[in-house]
């Protein structure tokens, strides 16, 4: 098979239009509601987006409030989506299309950088970029609202700048601050994740590193200014402490080969995973070409993953921002044979491996196989979130605690859907996964709920265990008197479960 340079080129941009095709169908197509983290990035969203509406003022108290233990410039990006179309849930996820587009085209600049020089550099990139488009959990986690298709980008605009900066180019300073900035704004860890890139740079980026902290340090504080204490707390937590142990599972060797299995099989698919391991195998059996620096940026910009390993949390997710490294040193493999048809080959094995996955993943998946954060779109029934929403705010409620965290029904998504419809209406849960009633009930007078929302004919197995295990003492409460009450209404969420809104008597 020979590929000549222009097809190679052609083939890689060609595939990261169809992955791109791909998420803007499942996009339209999709009517799942949201589940818990991205159902919390949404209703910050729509709070903003009204307070934006009612003036500066409400908008910048908005902002300085919003989340406290997470950045949040992600509920920021659907914003002028809303001024077009409306608020909504699935309005706001189309604000990720584009920022797939631009991580798979900066990381495509970070590699044209990183192989400058090669004869075949502009072949790696391109690949390198449809790469990047094609890796499943990229392409997953940007079908939801969620903050890592934001980050993604944003770490790719950083390696590239890094990797591109001149000593003498006064103006990337101030880039390269405009991207510390925004990306701490993105995710607390940014810094984490960016050193890595940043380090085989020093040199070159030295002389910019004043003016790239007075343009970062006053963009990222106009929110940690109010939060830093906040979200360093909770950094903690989610990595290696109370927060991180819901995710955890069993610790130890045999726990980080399953946290390193569950990237190979979910972040990048194992038949995409394998052609990768056979390509770069080949390539460093066959091939002559000697590494070079932009090997050894791209293997310190994985650094970061031995922290991740260390850590509690394994939570796949949180590698994402880093997979495109993969593969970029992958397209850089894969054009390392000294011969077109090696070439041609296993740019097609690897162009086919990703296109077939994501097309599996896009269109025909059932639940059951879907990788993470993957499978075709739902189009329901679901539970009825807006039945129960009306039925609350009819009964005069303005803060329901929710005794129940499920994926089809929690205190996140009701209050998403209540702030989409502008409703003076929050749900809160019972705490996260509190062990005990009283503490929930503390809880609820902490914060000021006035309405309790009971729900019935779900089975204790389909929820999970962890974020539940106060509902029966809050419950007994209820029944008992102990937690005075009065019914309010009632609302039938899907065929044999229903909710019961009852309100709270302090």
């Amino acid at each position: 098979m020979r590929l000549p340079f222009a097809s190679t080129t052609t083939l890689s941009l060609i595939s990261a239009a169809g992955a791109l095709g791909a998420t803007a169908w499942h996009i339209a197509r999709n009517a799942a509601p949201p589940t818990f983290d991205d159902a919390w990035y949404l209703e910050t969203s729509f709070r903003l987006w009204t307070a934006l509406k009612s003036g500066p003022l409400s908008f910048f108290h908005a902002y300085a409030d919003a989340f406290r233990i997470k950045a949040p410039l992600i509920s920021l990006v659907p914003l002028p989506l809303y001024a077009l179309f409306g608020a909504g849930e699935r309005v706001a996820v189309w604000a990720n299309l584009p920022l797939a587009a631009l991580a798979a085209w900066s990381w495509s600049r970070a590699a044209a950088e990183w192989w400058r020089g090669h004869p075949r550099a502009r072949d790696a990139a391109a690949l390198g970029g449809a790469l990047c488009a094609l890796t499943p959990l990229a392409y997953g986690l940007s079908r939801l609202f969620l903050v890592e298709t934001l980050l993604t980008a944003l770490l790719g605009l950083w390696a590239w700048r890094c990797a591109a900066a001149k000593r003498d180019d006064r103006a990337e300073g101030f880039r390269l601050g405009a991207l510390l900035g925004l990306g701490l704004l993105t995710k607390v860890t940014f810094p984490l994740i960016a050193a890595g890139f940043a380090w085989p740079a020093r040199e070159r980026l030295r002389p910019h590193a004043k003016t790239a902290l007075l343009v970062a340090l006053p963009i990222a504080a106009t929110w940690y200014a109010a939060n830093l204490p906040y979200v360093l707390g909770f950094a903690w937590s989610a990595g290696f402490g109370r927060v991180a142990s819901g995710y955890a599972g069993s610790n130890g060797l045999a726990a980080r080969l399953d946290w390193l299995s569950s990237i190979l099989r979910d972040g990048l698919s194992w038949p995409l995973a394998f052609s990768m391991a056979a390509v770069a195998t080949a390539a460093a059996c066959f091939a002559r070409e000697k590494p070079g620096a932009g090997l050894r940026t791209a293997l310190w910009g994985l650094a970061p993953l031995l922290v991740y390993a260390a850590g509690v949390n394994r939570e796949t997710r949180l590698v994402a921002p880093l997979l495109p490294v993969a593969a970029l040193l992958t397209a850089r493999a894969a054009v390392a044979f000294p011969g077109a048809a090696a070439r041609g080959a296993a740019v097609a094995v690897l162009l086919s491996a990703g296109l077939g996955v994501c097309a599996e993943q896009t269109f025909r998946t059932a639940p059951g196989r879907a990788l993470s954060f993957n499978g075709a779109p739902k189009a329901g029934p679901f539970w009825d979130r807006a039945g129960l929403v009306d039925a609350v705010a009819a009964s005069g409620g303005r803060v329901a605690a929710v005794v129940l965290e499920d994926p089809r029904l929690n205190a996140n998504n009701l209050s998403s859907l209540a702030a989409a419809r502008g409703l003076d209406l929050k749900f809160v849960s019972l705490g996260y996964a509190q062990t005990s009633a009283e503490a929930a009930r503390i809880r609820l007078k902490d914060k000021s709920c006035d309405t309790l929302v009971l729900v019935d004919g779900v089975p204790e197995s389909e929820s999970p265990a962890f974020l539940n295990r106060a509902n029966a003492g809050v419950r007994a409460m209820a029944a008992s008197g102990r937690l005075r009450t009065r019914p309010e209404a009632r609302a039938e969420l899907a065929p044999g479960v229903a909710a019961t809104v009852l309100r709270l008597i302090w």
